[in-house]
């Protein structure tokens, strides 16, 4: 298995792991020890029951855009570093601070210029709390050895841990681990894309889902249609009732657009009171149809605040329609919005669609 594991590694990885073993876990400045490792080397230290870098090196600020020395991971935010990516980096640490062991393995995604690549990490103890993460990008051709082939297919997957002999002496998740992992990244990922009150889509995965339907319509030649839709006065029942009355207002609101709704239309909260739907394969008609079905359903809604009376809602609703110049959600958004305020200025409640 040494003999394996030596293959496999990134040899730059292996050089650093040497010295380590050779020098020992303590050391007052660990990146001076490594130094001729800093571009691709990270330290992180505990802070607060936290992980922050007191390390950043070059490598990563070239390769991901962003220079985080100093940054709290915990408090970085999804577009620098999604939720699962945050997790296995936690679970990682955690491990290694525990165990003062190191921890090998590879993670193949999306870097640089939206290329994919694997890199290879070791993540090493260097004392008082402290981690010194090594990385480095390898060659993902796989080796004809079936051996090393199935080596490199585990650690892509499995971090796992390397004894003194230089071999494998363990992988860092049991099955029964791996299962709450795997549970645990899909409750990231919901928390991640879903607005936690309505349960509809968060504005940056509503923009995500969108585009992807807008990019498809235009390839295909196809219609596709934009609603903005806002509240009317709704600062009123947060100022006249409070804001319980308020949030049961906009869950009984998303409840009513889901079911005006066909299965392959996405709902998504923008703003405060402000929500979208992206309408794939509809003209202009069939999106005012859609509109005034949803405009209507909203009007029989009633609130009932647990103090005071009765409340009726409304809804304003401005319609875009894909133009050849249209090349992100954002513009389509954006017409949406000004026929969306034509709509508020000719008195509420009434569906227009943009000039």
């Amino acid at each position: 298995m040494r003999d394996l594991v030596a293959r496999v590694m990134d040899s730059r990885l292996a050089a650093l792991l040497s010295q380590w073993r050779r020098d020992g876990t303590e050391a007052a400045d660990p990146v001076a020890r490594f130094a001729a490792h800093a571009e691709h080397l990270l330290m992180i230290e505990a802070e607060g029951g936290a992980n922050r870098y007191a390390h950043y090196g070059r490598a990563f600020a070239e390769c991901f855009g962003n220079d985080l020395t100093g940054q709290v991971i915990d408090l970085l935010p999804p577009d620098i570093l999604p939720a699962d990516r945050r997790f296995m980096l936690e679970f990682e640490y955690g491990f290694v601070r525990r165990t003062a062991r190191p921890l090998w393995r590879s993670y193949t995604a999306l870097f640089g210029q939206d290329l994919p690549q694997t890199w290879q990490r070791l993540v090493l103890p260097a004392g008082n709390g402290r981690l010194v993460v090594g990385a480095y990008p390898v060659e993902g051709t796989p080796s004809g050895d079936s051996a090393e082939a199935l080596l490199r297919l585990v650690i892509d997957r499995v971090p796992v841990v390397l004894g003194d002999d230089g071999g494998i002496a363990d992988m860092a998740l049991s099955l029964g681990a791996f299962c709450d992992t795997s549970r645990h990244m899909a409750e990231l990922e919901v928390l991640a894309t879903r607005d936690p009150l309505t349960e509809t889509s968060n504005r940056r995965h509503f923009e995500q889902l969108a585009g992807l339907e807008l990019d498809h319509a235009r390839r295909m030649g196809r219609s596709f249609a934009l609603l903005a839709l806002d509240i009317d006065h709704f600062k009123r029942i947060n100022d006249t009732w409070g804001h319980a009355a308020g949030d049961a207002a906009l869950k009984a609101f998303a409840d009513s657009c889901r079911l005006g709704l066909r299965e392959y239309d996405i709902l998504g909260r923008v703003g405060g009171e402000e929500f979208a739907v992206a309408l794939p394969n509809t003209g202009p008609d069939g999106a005012r149809v859609i509109a005034e079905r949803l405009r209507a359903a909203v009007a029989e809604l009633v609130i009932r605040p647990a103090k005071g009376q009765m409340s009726g809602l409304t809804v304003s609703i401005g319609i875009a329609q894909l133009r050849e110049a249209d090349l992100t959600i954002a513009t389509l958004l954006e017409r949406a919005d000004r026929a969306l305020y034509r709509a508020k200025n000719a008195g509420r409640n009434r569906v227009v669609s943009e000039e």
